[in-house]
């Protein structure tokens, strides 16, 4: 089973570093930082992970966890990146928080999914032993469990890029991290409680979603690089296939780390049925 996940995660991670790279025209930032920076955001959560389940046991990572999850990520990156001398545009905010977060939510995947397949009606499809086909998979994919875990990542993905934008903007106007650290937290603590006030609710994640790409947008078509050429198909051809081998690496290590430290419970029950992106949980005595 676990294979399967690695897979899943490694690929969404991938397709969310080449679209935040593709999307940073004109002037890309050196593909060996952004990297850098999802490995840290990965190694970051893997150590907050095994602290949770070393202290309170294993958890689902959701609701409150994710906003410890987003804070901690707008908390970091302004210090991250007060001495780097690439971040000379505010779009650049954006791609270091995101491929950070996007380790974050790398690990939150590992840590969830073999829990919510195990309660999963589709479990058998992926137990040791099984063979599972295309169809298998495809019913898995279809879950509201599943559907709940992808709403989880895409929100914290969002929220990273709303922090990003503000980060971006201070640090060109020279505030200090220790000034811009609250309030990107605040941003971050705002975005991620409205849609946890909100139950998970998609019509929410949908709002983030049309905001975080409208102040994307917004900031890279104003960017000071309009008139730099840009790198050749060659050169992303290259780059783009040392970062999946990279991120595959590292989710491979992340995958058996997991099943090394965390004692996953066996989980039994039913598929869920909600039209949230919160839902399934664990047992109440071992939710946050």
């Amino acid at each position: 089973m676990e294979i399967y996940i690695a897979v899943f995660a490694g690929l969404l991670s991938t397709l969310l570093l080449g679209v935040i790279y593709l999307a940073d025209r004109y002037e890309r930032e050196p593909i060996e930082l952004i990297q850098n920076t999802f490995l840290a955001g990965l190694m970051t959560q893997l150590v907050i992970v095994f602290a949770v389940a070393l202290v309170a046991g294993p958890v689902i990572w959701d609701g409150g966890w994710l906003l410890v999850t987003v804070v901690g990520v707008a908390l970091a990156m302004p210090f991250q990146l007060q001495s780097r001398a690439e971040m000379d545009e505010r779009f650049d905010g954006i791609v270091y928080t995101v491929a950070f977060a996007g380790g974050a939510t790398c690990v939150i995947h590992l840590n969830n999914l073999p829990s919510l397949i195990a309660a999963s009606p589709f479990r058998a499809a992926l137990e040791p032993g099984a063979e599972p086909d295309l169809r298998d998979l495809l019913i898995l994919a279809d879950s509201s469990g599943f559907a709940a875990e992808f709403g989880r990542g895409l929100v914290v993905v969002l929220v990273a890029v709303m922090v990003g934008a503000v980060l971006g903007s201070l640090h060109m106007r020279g505030v200090q991290p220790w000034r811009s650290a609250p309030i990107c937290g605040l941003v971050a603590t705002t975005a991620m409680g409205i849609d946890l006030l909100a139950g998970g609710a998609w019509v929410v994640c949908g709002v983030l979603a049309i905001a975080a790409v409208g102040v994307a947008v917004a900031l890279k078509r104003r960017s000071v690089f309009r008139d730099r050429p840009e790198p050749t198909e060659g050169d992303l051809l290259t780059a783009g296939l040392k970062t999946v081998l990279i991120i595959f690496g590292a989710v491979l290590l992340a995958t058996v780390l997991l099943q090394v430290v965390v004692d996953r419970p066996e989980l039994h029950g039913g598929d869920g049925g909600t039209e949230s992106h919160s839902a399934p949980r664990l047992p109440s005595s071992q939710s946050p």
